[in-house]
């Protein structure tokens, strides 16, 4: 699977979890970081390139924009891990 399609799946799995349509992009300076941004039509997630080549980063980003598109806000970070131990 080449990155762009990685992206692309990455994007369907958290539009589906979440029920939300976002703008997925890639961040090549701040390589290990997440955001979530909530002005404009739709939600943008960013994440960092090393997504791309470390799976448990990329599911922990995938799990943390589902939270946040979920409760409508960032999440801050106690709050999301508190998330994770539950499940």
């Amino acid at each position: 699977m080449d990155d762009q399609e990685f992206i692309q799946n990455m994007q369907k799995r958290i539009e589906d979890s979440a029920g939300v349509a976002i703008t997925l992009e890639l961040d090549n300076d701040q390589r290990e970081d997440i955001d979530v941004f909530f002005s404009g039509e739709k939600p943008r997630v960013v994440i960092g390139a090393d997504a791309l080549v470390q799976a448990g980063l990329a599911r922990m980003f995938m799990q943390f924009a589902i939270l946040c598109l979920k409760e409508g806000r960032k999440v801050e970070q106690e709050e999301f891990l508190r998330f994770l131990r539950r499940n």
